[in-house]
């Protein structure tokens, strides 16, 4: 043991001494020296790999804006969907995903019904587009109906007037209709071959398509002043009744405040000042009697606003419709009810329910889109959309609609 201890005793005094250092270097060979060097560099990596990869914050969708002025100064952001759980899996499919320049093209020249559904064509064909790095074409009447309610600034958008036929009038494009369908090979990417040069034919009401690119969507479908002005007025008879305070337009003027500043005025009142939770409520009628033959009961109405009232402990509600004389016999007594003036035109019922935080929808693309625009939670109405349109749920309503209630009203 004595002899051991000092054998080491040895070794380490000669490997301490520097007239030995020549000698260690003797005993590295090439061979050995490149493996040093190829440890070294893989443990750099592996160290860059946990430090600047592995604990970056992963990609996720944000939802923005309870309404669909966003501002960009200021910008007041709201989480619509807390859950990452609640996104439907086929949207996670197209995250991250390589996008090369394509020469594809995508065209939307008509469009039937009213305002939702081409909110719905022109939202699915832009979300279409910007996943594929295509080209929009869009007929200019469809952005002229959008533009008699948003501000639709097209300016670095893939988004082009079809000015002439050359571009539609190609033999190669393929058409294909759609009422709700989410096809899934719109959504694949690299987009199939024979899908590049494409038409939209029909409604396309899936939220699949666009929702990767909400907060465009949100910028694209700003309401403009036409939309804006008369319910300056409107908040302003909200403000009195409510909190019994004058409206306070800060630095604009009625002429161009913007729809995001008078939603504050409703949902932020200044202190000390109790707030108040303002539930949307879209009561479609009107041809939905006759073509759809539904009817949404007041019975369905009163479910889902004793179900705002049990959840928040401060609920105003403001009521737009097509049939504003039904709205006022049968809600119009209760007094946290308001309803739209009947002067109003679709447009300025739009906006006026996205100025709330939550919603209730009867049926139809108008309503949808009051929900979409509005943020929060949707309850909706089961008896739409009906049957025979073969629409998936799942592909028609977004994780935050609720159905609370289970069963249609026409049951």
């Amino acid at each position: 043991m004595k002899n051991y201890l000092f054998s080491k005793t040895r070794y380490i005094f000669r490997y301490n001494n520097d007239d030995d250092f020549p000698y260690f270097i003797s005993r590295i060979t090439i061979t050995k020296f490149i493996v040093f060097i190829f440890c070294i560099v893989i443990t750099l990596f592996i160290i860059y790999y946990l430090l600047f990869h592995e604990f970056q914050p992963k990609p996720r969708l944000i939802f923005l804006n309870k309404n669909s002025s966003y501002e960009r100064k200021n910008s007041y952001i709201y989480s619509i969907i807390a859950n990452e759980k609640l996104i439907p899996h086929y949207i996670t499919k197209i995250f991250d995903k390589a996008q090369l320049p394509t020469t594809c093209l995508v065209i939307i020249r008509t469009a039937d019904g009213g305002i939702g559904n081409r909110m719905f064509l022109f939202a699915s064909a832009y979300g279409f587009a910007r996943l594929h790095q295509c080209n929009l074409y869009v007929a200019p009447w469809i952005i002229r109906d959008l533009r008699s309610i948003f501000i639709v600034n097209l300016n670095h958008t893939p988004v082009h007037l079809i000015t002439n036929d050359s571009v539609v009038n190609q033999t190669d494009i393929y058409g294909r209709y759609s009422a709700c369908t989410l096809y899934n090979d719109l959504l694949k990417v690299p987009l199939n071959s024979n899908l590049t040069r494409y038409e939209m034919i029909g409604f396309y009401q899936a939220f699949g398509y666009f929702i990767k690119y909400k907060e465009e969507i949100s910028y694209l479908y700003q309401f403009n002043q036409g939309a804006i002005i008369r319910n300056v007025a409107l908040v302003e008879q909200l403000l009195q009744a409510v909190w019994n305070i004058p409206i306070n337009l800060g630095n604009y003027t009625k002429d161009n405040v913007t729809h995001y500043y008078l939603k504050s005025l409703l949902t932020r009142p200044p202190a000390p000042l109790i707030a108040v939770t303002w539930i949307g409520i879209h009561i479609r009628r009107g041809d939905f009697l006759t073509f759809f033959k539904i009817d949404t009961s007041t019975k369905y109405l009163n479910f889902a606003m004793n179900y705002y009232r049990r959840k928040y402990i401060n609920c105003r509600f403001l009521i737009a419709s097509d049939d504003k004389n039904y709205s006022k016999i049968h809600l119009g007594n209760n007094s946290d009810v308001f309803i739209t003036p009947i002067v109003f035109h679709s447009g300025e019922d739009l906006a006026a329910l996205a100025l709330c935080e939550h919603t209730i929808v009867t049926a139809g693309s108008f309503g949808w889109w009051a929900g979409w625009l509005a943020g929060g939670n949707v309850i909706h109405d089961l008896n739409y959309p009906v049957s025979w349109q073969n629409c998936k749920r799942e592909n028609y309503f977004p994780p935050w609609f609720l159905f609370p209630h289970n069963i249609s009203s026409q049951s």
